[in-house]
């Protein structure tokens, strides 16, 4: 057959052919319908769900609102298994969430539609999802009406500033709550317990206006009434009233009930706490504490893996009401290739004053470092209190008796005084911590400070004489779009004195490796003899680290970090610094973050690796 002046049969050009080819081939690969078009009774899967036209809220905040979800990104490759059921009852319920969602967003006029794209072959269709944005409803008026108690007016000027809803903002209605909800807090952490809010609001979708109102009664000032204890049965009640953040007739205020739920919690004697307050209008608010007991022992078992340790193993048990009054026993043994260790600790509340606490710790322990190998037996009785609620300082005295062997013989040669064969070590300490993070595991927000200084030997006895102090600050802060920052800087220095002309082996400072300076070895940071490490007397670490979640449960990070050691005491090298970068992921487990790290060190030691993998549970910082 032949075709002549760029036509094909029928008169028609290529291009229309070929056109013609798509729209028949795409109508066979694909038939949009409505909810109401599916065949009653067939049952169908959801290869996909894509969204169209949503500007204001992001595309994950989406499909976070719906029941109705496609196989996550990171399960696609098991082509082998069938993709999630497809319910069109559910997936019409989702179609009006949405629309409620938009309008909690201030989004009123939004408009939802939706095509199920049907395949030609099989149950996998694919549910489009399209949304008419509209205009939103903008906040043109918030009007506050402070009654009872007047507050100056910088105070005044404070309090509204800060309130969640704002002239010319998006009127929506979780911010409409919010400041319902942070009015009230606001007054009742400041003596008012009784305090009251009402609003109103006055929305004019076709205008695309909003008026907000609130009206506070503050009600007269209130203090603390008497406080019953319930649901105590082997937990004497003196426990629960020991732990009262407050005493009956201070100014009442509503962050001390919360302190006093924590100081509760710290016992572990409790499953269950909850305190109310009585509803009544008197200035005096009696409180009542409701506790479930937990059981007061508690035994572990634990198994856990890391490249620096590798296997390692845990079996403790601990009293939690030892001899009653909330005091603590327990017993822990920890097994690695690094380290074995068995431990016997007793803590006593409230002791010698009403916000110290006193800690006894007994533990034999034996290190295997490549440099070195000690043997130690150490007693620490601490003292600890909490002068504020993030704060908390300690002072501690240290008696132990050392016992080295196993160090490299070019090590000792070289420094004799880096290797004593045994000793004993006196030293007092004093350090506090000031923590102000969000969690305790994993926190995203907030900030932490350490510091502490400990004098060894001299007048307290003992063969080893030095100082060491040692700093520590960490700041996590959140960025945009899910995304978060961490930062961590560490700085440590030590100073021999006395008859002490060096400090040992195993009191010096280290870096590098799986919670320090990631793509290099452990502790292979700074000097090495015969590609040991032997340490130093002055420290300084640091690392940034940007992290992102992927799903609810995994998350991914890259990160740079920074430390070198110097042998000379308060010499900080931070003309000679080692860098490391790399990336990983992070998995949430009931123990805490599963973390995995690939590091690559720009100036590795000779013989060293170009690169390391890091395996370990808990945030680097």
């Amino acid at each position: 057959m032949q075709f002549g002046g760029g036509l094909l049969p029928g008169g028609m050009p290529p291009r229309a052919w070929l056109a013609l080819l798509v729209a028949l081939l795409g109508s066979r690969a694909a038939l949009a319908v409505q909810l109401e078009a599916l065949e009653a009774g067939r049952e169908w899967r959801l290869r996909a769900l894509v969204f169209r036209g949503n500007h204001a809220l992001a595309t994950d905040e989406l499909r976070r609102a719906l029941l109705t979800g496609e196989r996550p990104w990171y399960q696609r490759w098991r082509v082998w298994r069938p993709a999630p059921e497809f319910d069109p009852v559910a997936f019409r319920a989702d179609l009006e969430r949405l629309r409620r969602l938009y309008r909690s967003r201030g989004y009123y006029q939004a408009r939802v539609a939706h095509d199920l794209e049907l395949p030609a072959e099989g149950d996998a269709l694919t549910a489009v999802v399209y949304i008419d944005e509209g205009p939103p409803v903008v906040v043109e008026e918030v009007a506050v009406s402070l009654g009872g108690t007047a507050l100056a007016p910088a105070e005044r000027e404070r309090l509204l500033g800060a309130l969640p809803i704002a002239r010319g903002a998006v009127f929506g209605e979780d911010a409409y709550e919010r400041a319902v909800a942070y009015l009230r807090a606001y007054y009742r952490e400041r003596g008012f317990a009784r305090a009251r809010v009402r609003k109103r609001a006055r929305v004019d979708v076709r205008q695309g206006r909003a008026r907000v109102a609130y009206e506070v009664a503050s009600g007269p000032p209130s203090v603390f009434g008497e406080v019953r204890v319930a649901g105590t049965r082997a937990v004497d009640p003196e426990v629960v009233r020991r732990e009262l953040a407050f005493r009956q007739g201070d100014p009442f205020k509503a962050s001390l009930l919360e302190r006093t739920r924590a100081n509760l919690m710290a016992l572990r004697l409790f499953r269950t706490i909850r305190i109310d307050e009585d509803k009544s209008r008197d200035p005096r608010v009696a409180v009542r504490i409701r506790v479930i007991e937990a059981p007061r022992h508690e035994v572990r078992f634990g198994v856990g893996y890391d490249t620096e340790e590798q296997l390692r193993g845990l079996a403790g048990w601990r009293d939690y009401d030892f001899l009653g009054g909330a005091r603590q026993l327990g017993f822990t043994a920890r097994a690695s290739f690094l380290r074995r260790s068995i431990a016997a600790d007793f803590l006593q509340p409230h002791f010698p004053g009403a916000h110290q606490r006193v800690r006894l710790v007994a533990s034999e322990d034996q290190e295997d470092e490549e440099t070195y190998t000690n043997d130690r037996t150490r007693l620490t009785p601490r003292l600890e209190f909490e002068p504020l609620p993030a704060l908390t300082a300690y002072a501690f005295y240290r008696l132990e008796y050392d016992s080295l062997s196993g160090v490299n013989r070019m090590v000792a040669r070289r420094l004799p005084d880096l290797a004593p064969h045994s000793g004993l070590l006196s030293g007092v300490g004093l350090g506090a911590d000031w923590n102000w993070t969000d969690d305790l595991l994993d926190p995203t927000r907030g900030w932490v400070t350490s510091a502490s200084v400990e004098p060894v030997g001299g007048f307290l006895g003992g063969k080893f004489s030095f100082v060491r102090l040692q700093g520590e600050g960490r700041r996590y802060q959140p960025l945009v779009a899910d995304l978060a920052a961490a930062f961590r800087l560490r700085l440590g220095a030590e100073e021999p004195f006395g008859g002490s002309r060096d400090v040992p082996l195993f009191e010096r400072l280290y870096a590098g490796g799986i919670g320090s300076v990631r793509g290099y070895e452990r502790r292979h940071v700074g000097p090495l003899i015969d590609d040991d490490p032997i340490g130093g007397r002055s420290l300084v670490e640091g690392s940034a680290e940007l992290r992102h979640p992927v799903t609810e449960r995994l998350g991914a990070a890259v990160f740079a970090d920074a430390g070198q050691v110097s042998l000379r005491s308060f010499d900080f090298p931070l003309d000679d610094l080692r860098y490391g970068f790399g990336f990983g992921v992070r998995y949430k487990s009931p123990v805490g973050p599963l973390r995995v790290d690939l590091g690559f060190p720009l100036e590795p030691p000779r013989g060293d690796a170009r690169w390391q993998l890091h395996l370990s549970v808990g945030q680097v910082f």
